[in-house]
């Protein structure tokens, strides 16, 4: 069996409305005159016949008793017009009702009693220098895979070719589940087994509290500011675009990476909004987001992923100034990182080991349920007004989110 790791279901757990757990992406892509008519369909057919290079084939099934970790079984009868839908709208749609869109369906759950993906098609997006555009919004839910996996899925759903190393190997089905017996006995043996790592694991974490509190290795506090407080159910998107030639020769002028000058770029606009709104702290503020650490030995899916937490120097005026203290707060980071990893990868060592994928106890699965509040308070900065909660993508949203596992 497929078990979750502890980071893939952590993800379920931390989803709530306000906090929709899956990876999007709107692409869009020009239509030559002769193809126009037909395009939309010819999209979703090709989408229909890559899926099942992908790892989106899925489906979930709980542990008898949720004693274990939940499973990935391979997917039986598809309703594709339920999982890749077109949208033939009446007249035309520009790029803001592109973003309009995607603002609305971002913010819908998907429904993980079925199919961790969904695929809408637009057709008949309006012209650009003349030329049709169709439209996809791919969303996957985040257990599946992480950011760097979601590009990996994107690259097998295109027209390129399939690279066999990428594609997943077949899952069990939910009829070639284990009893109910053999499973919570296999379950038994192997939490015993674990025990005997635990004193190496309790090791490494010690030595890895200690060593984080180098005062080297302190990060700034984090500011309080009059947005922060738990998000709502609706966002706003948008797009920019940037030149990637110029940034890159910006960033070499500047001795810094791209990324260095897009935080800045990001701290510059945060920085005239607080200042505009009237709510600038004294303190920096502090972003959330995350640092692949994925390997070849841990395959192209699932989620291989520790938090990093960079400050965008909002606090500084001067734009250069901002940019060489991101610069430290970055280097800071991946000085971190290194201890983040060993801590993480040293609870989930011998889970990797174990049967095609992680165990985690249902007990410390649940007690990842306490973090969803402090997940939704690190979102605060989001821009967001109140709303009713949408529904799932698929069916009204339950506290249930997939189906027991059948057992015999």
């Amino acid at each position: 069996m497929q078990r979750l790791r502890p980071d893939d279901h952590f993800l379920i757990l931390l989803e709530g409305d306000e906090t929709p757990m899956h990876i999007g992406s709107l692409i869009v892509l020009e239509v030559p005159d002769a193809d126009r008519a037909a395009a939309a369909v010819r999209l979703r057919a090709h989408l229909v016949e890559r899926l099942a290079v992908t790892p989106l084939l899925r489906e979930l099934r709980r542990a008898p008793l949720s004693f274990d970790s939940d499973v990935w079984v391979r997917a039986g009868d598809v309703d594709f017009d339920r999982h890749v839908v077109v949208h033939r709208p009446d007249a035309p749609i520009d790029d803001a009702d592109l973003r309009a869109f995607v603002s609305q369906h971002v913010m819908i759950r998907l429904d993980l009693r079925r199919r961790p993906f969904l695929i809408h098609v637009l057709d008949g997006v309006g012209d650009r220098g003349g030329r049709g555009r169709v439209a996809m919004y791919v969303k996957v839910h985040h257990s599946v895979t992480d950011g760097v996996g979601f590009q990996t899925v994107l690259g097998l759903l295109s027209d390129d070719p399939i690279d066999p190393a990428m594609v997943p190997a077949p899952l069990r089905s939910e009829q070639e589940l284990p009893t109910r017996h053999e499973w919570l006995a296999e379950s038994v043996l192997r939490f015993r087994a674990e025990r005997e790592d635990e004193p190496e694991r309790r090791a490494v974490r010690r030595a890895t509290v200690e060593a984080l509190r180098d005062p080297a290795l302190q990060r700034p506090a984090t500011p309080s500011l009059s947005l922060s407080g738990p998000t709502s159910t609706r966002r706003a998107y948008t797009a920019i675009i940037l030149p990637f030639g110029e940034m890159k020769s910006v960033a070499r002028a500047l001795d810094a990476t791209v990324n260095d000058l897009f935080l800045a770029l990001a701290g510059s606009a945060m920085r005239a909004y607080l200042i505009e709104i009237g709510d600038l702290p004294d303190l920096p503020l502090t972003t959330n987001s995350a640092r692949s650490y994925r390997r070849p030995e841990h395959g192209p899916f699932g989620n291989r992923i520790v938090a990093i937490h960079p400050h965008l120097a909002t606090h500084l005026a001067d734009p250069i100034e901002r940019l060489r203290a991101i610069q430290a707060a970055m280097s800071l980071e991946w000085r971190r990182t290194p201890l983040d990893e060993a801590c993480s990868t040293s609870q989930r060592r011998r889970s990797d080991r174990s049967c095609d994928g992680a165990s985690s106890p249902s007990a410390s699965a649940r007690a990842a349920r306490s973090c969803q509040a402090t997940s939704r308070c690190r979102m605060s900065l989001a821009r967001t007004t109140s709303g009713r909660s949408p529904a799932s993508d698929s069916s009204p949203t339950t506290r249930r989110p997939y189906s027991a596992a059948a057992v015999r």
